[in-house]
Formats: C-alpha cells, structure tokens, sequence
C-alpha cells in the first residue's frame, strides 16, 4: 500500500510569513517543544497568536491522551520528531488536519503517517500506521541553521539508513511499483555521504545542506510511504529498539543508534559496504562501540534477545543467526573490525 501523509511540503527562506495565511483564520492550537517554539517566535512574533500546550518530551498513550484538544479546527506542531509523532496522533485522534513546523532536521517524522510510541521508561514500545493529514511542512532556514548541529548529524543518518534497510529488504529491484519507487528514493538517500554535511556548511545552509535537510524531512519519509513494508525498516532499527531498554543509551539521539544497527545489519549481510560505513560513521561523530553506548559484554546477551525479538515482528527476508549476531556484538563491543 503506498501512503502518503503530507499535501505541501514548503522550504524557501520565507516559509513561515506564509503561515497567517495558511491558518486563514481557523481555530488553531500549537503543540510546543522546550527549545525551537522561542526561536520560531523571533522570526514569526504573530506565532504567540495561537494558545499553546507543552509537550512533555516523549511520545506515549499518556501524553497523547492528555493532549487532546476540543474546539479546535487545525493543529500546530513546533519542534522535533517525538513531538511532531505525538501530534499526529493527537490530530488523528481528534480528527483535525495538521501543520508541521520542524525544529530540528533531525528525521522524517514529518513527512510520514505514522508515529513511533515508547514506554514511559524511555523505552521503544511500537509504532502506530494510520491516515493522517499534515497539510503543509513548513521547513524554514531561520528555524534550521538555528538548530544544534548533533541533531542534524543524527538526522543524516537516519535518511542514510533508509538505503541500507531498504536494500536489505528487497534488493535493489522490485516488480512492485510502490516498492521499486521506495528503492529508488532510498538510493538518493544513499548519496547523502558523498555530500559535504560539516558542521561549518550546516551553520552556513549551503547548497549540500539544504539539499540534505530535503532528504532527511521529506524525501526519507518518502520511501516507506510508497514502499510500505519492503523499505521501511529491518535490523537497523531492530537493534536501536533493542538498545533503548539501556538507560545508558538514553542519552544517545534516534540516529546515532540506528546508525550502530546499520553496521551490525551490514555485517549480518557481509557487505562490502560495511567497513566504508563503519569508517563514515566515526568521522560523522557517531558511536562505533557497544563500549561508547555504555554496553557491556554481560548486556551482550540481552541485546541479542532482545533484536531477535524485534526483527521477528518485521518482514524480513530471513530469520537472523543468532550465534553469528552475537559474534558482531562481542566484536563490536571495541573494535577488533578491520
């Protein structure tokens, strides 16, 4: 099934003078976050127009529930990707349309009609596919630049990711018209590491970032919106959902820790790609070792139930060898991969 969650996508360094319009003087209600809703109000002050409610920081059943709004006709999204998850919900919920305002480019949470829900310990729980209708993501230079670079870097990799799953998924063909469409976007994704993504040209918005920060809101989101199932997730983010049952890895972005899975899935595989990935990650900034995500080998047999668990619920092409993914953990736990 090809879904597809979002009616305008809109990036241009005026984005958000667009936004009065847009609201047309609807009752709107903003969902908020902690950081980029003061950042939005310097550029666009009218912002403080709409009443607003803050999001507590993680996407549950609680917190959505506690967010539900009556008497409303448009929801206002301002922040990342929990919370634009968490507004989804709530607009699915409440059966009204929804305006996304991105904070961070930090992953596709945006472009995409579903939501991924955790615990209230922090802990990966499910993600949740339904209709939604995000009438316009208002992507805005202002906004971006202004954010912390690590989120973008984490965003990266997550839109890099979405190459590798992918490919594992179904190859580098499919005779699914949704599925073919997802593997060719996913190749563009691909490409985001031949791009100069430094730090210095995210703080200067050059032509490689803003091409990326398209990726990682909106085309990323893409491929499993005409994919589905053949390109949305595997052991990447099998093994990220395993690794937030450590609160050590809490403190560790969405990406960093997908980017970690893509190695362990790329050495599942045997890839010749992984050591080229493996060596991109590290001089991305990203944790290469179960040791830098606060993993010890005693968790190493936790870890491995706990991916076998997940990539059971997923589509895979093959069961995983268990005992050939403990062996990745236990070279992974360093570094002994040359």
């Amino acid at each position: 099934m090809i879904r597809q969650a979002v009616l305008e996508y809109d990036h241009a360094d005026d984005a958000l003078d667009r936004l009065y319009e847009l609201v047309s003087g609807r009752r709107a209600h903003v969902l908020r976050g902690q950081n980029g809703y003061d950042v939005v109000r310097d550029i666009y002050p009218a912002i403080t127009d709409y009443p607003t409610t803050q999001f507590r920081g993680e996407c549950t059943d609680a917190e959505v529930e506690r967010l539900k709004q009556k008497d409303i006709d448009v929801l206002i999204a301002i922040g990342g990707g929990k919370l634009v998850d968490t507004a989804k919900l709530v607009a699915y919920q409440c059966n009204v349309p929804l305006i996304v305002i991105p904070t961070l480019a930090s992953n596709c949470a945006a472009f995409t009609p579903l939501s991924v829900v955790y615990r209230k310990d922090g802990s990966y729980d499910r993600y949740d596919i339904f209709r939604v209708v995000i009438e316009r993501v208002i992507v805005d230079p202002r906004v971006i630049a202004r954010s912390p670079y690590e989120y973008f870097r984490a965003g990266v990799i997550d839109t890099v990711a979405k190459f590798y799953e992918a490919r594992y998924l179904s190859g580098d063909s499919s005779i699914d018209a949704g599925v073919n469409t997802g593997l060719a976007l996913a190749e563009q994704c691909g490409r985001l590491v031949e791009l100069d993504l430094s730090k210095a040209a995210f703080e200067s918005y050059s032509d490689d970032i803003r091409f990326a920060v398209d990726h990682v809101l909106a085309v990323g989101g893409a491929v499993g919106g005409f994919g589905d199932a053949g390109t949305r997730v595997a052991v990447g983010h099998a093994v990220h959902n395993a690794l937030s049952r450590f609160a050590s890895t809490h403190a560790f972005l969405h990406g960093d820790k997908v980017g970690f899975g893509l190695i362990v899935q790329e050495r599942l595989r045997r890839s010749a790609d992984a050591s080229y990935l493996e060596a991109w990650l590290k001089r991305f900034g990203a944790p290469t070792t179960l040791e830098t995500l606060g993993i010890g080998p005693d968790d190493i047999p936790v870890l491995v139930d706990s991916v076998m668990t997940e990539t059971e619920l997923q589509q895979l092409p093959a069961p995983l060898n268990r005992g050939y993914l403990k062996i990745i953990f236990e070279n992974l736990q360093l570094s002994i991969y040359k």
